[in-house]
């Protein structure tokens, strides 16, 4: 979810820039996040967060608890592979659909902290959040195997709260983010 913002800043500050990010460094930056968003460690801060956050909003805290214990990672890798890398979120920004004549550079903090900004904000767009519930209620995540009947109910209930909370968390950490994803800050 984090990536999308960065990608959505990334868009926007490359139709305002000749020195815009490129289509490549874009790409690059969504890779490296995606794979900063599913390690370990982040899964584990991530899941604290919204059971901190998240459960005590619903009428099952204990319930919403151990589904996130037990099911944050698979959700995440669909949400973030599906929204980020599949769905080619740069492509969607416009950052690949012209011939880029600009020579590749470095990232600025400037660019970094307003991409992962207007992520944030397209993380909380009812759109998103849809889109977001109806692809984990399906194939990827609600139609494994070992998941109950009341998968899609959960998916449902739950993510509509947790996406804003997630981009709350990528603006929070958008220092250390832009550092460890592309070096910047």
């Amino acid at each position: 979810m984090k990536f999308l913002v960065l990608l959505a800043a990334i868009g926007c500050a490359s139709a305002a820039s000749s020195n815009a990010v490129t289509c490549d460094e874009c790409q690059a930056g969504a890779a490296g996040l995606v794979d900063h968003l599913l390690s370990e460690a982040s899964l584990a801060e991530q899941g604290e967060i919204l059971k901190a956050i998240v459960c005590p909003q619903l009428e099952d805290a204990d319930a919403c608890m151990a589904a996130i214990d037990a099911y944050f990672g698979d959700m995440a890798s669909c949400i973030y592979n599906h929204f980020v890398l599949e769905g080619d979120v740069c492509s969607r920004l416009g950052l690949c659909k012209k011939a880029s004549i600009f020579t590749p550079r470095d990232w600025t903090c400037e660019e970094c902290t307003d991409v992962l900004a207007r992520t944030a904000a397209y993380m909380s767009e009812d759109e998103t959040i849809a889109e977001g519930v109806e692809y984990l209620q399906g194939e990827c995540f609600c139609g494994q195997d070992g998941h109950s009947a009341d998968c899609p109910d959960l998916i449902a209930n739950v993510l509509p709260i947790a996406m804003p909370v997630l981009a709350g968390v990528l603006v929070d950490q958008t220092v250390e983010l832009c550092q460890e994803v592309v070096g910047v800050c």
